[in-house]
């Protein structure tokens, strides 16, 4: 099973959505643990895997419309 560590993610309120980043080049496990997290704790949210960059984009983007 893979470590919690192996992904980050950003949640946006306004959509909810989930941007979900996975930060393992070891990919075992991984799509299976976020399934399942994503399915217990968020399932009124979608959810999309993205690269590093576009994750990054997406939660600059975000903290300047906080501002």
């Amino acid at each position: 099973m893979a470590s919690p560590t192996s992904w980050v993610f950003y949640k946006e309120a306004e959509t909810k959505t989930l941007w979900v980043n996975i930060c393992t080049q070891n990919l075992e496990g991984v799509a299976i643990s976020i399934n399942k997290w994503w399915k217990t704790r968020y399932p009124e949210n979608k959810i999309r895997i993205v690269s590093k960059k576009e994750f990054e984009l997406i939660k600059m983007q975000a903290k300047k419309k906080e501002q």
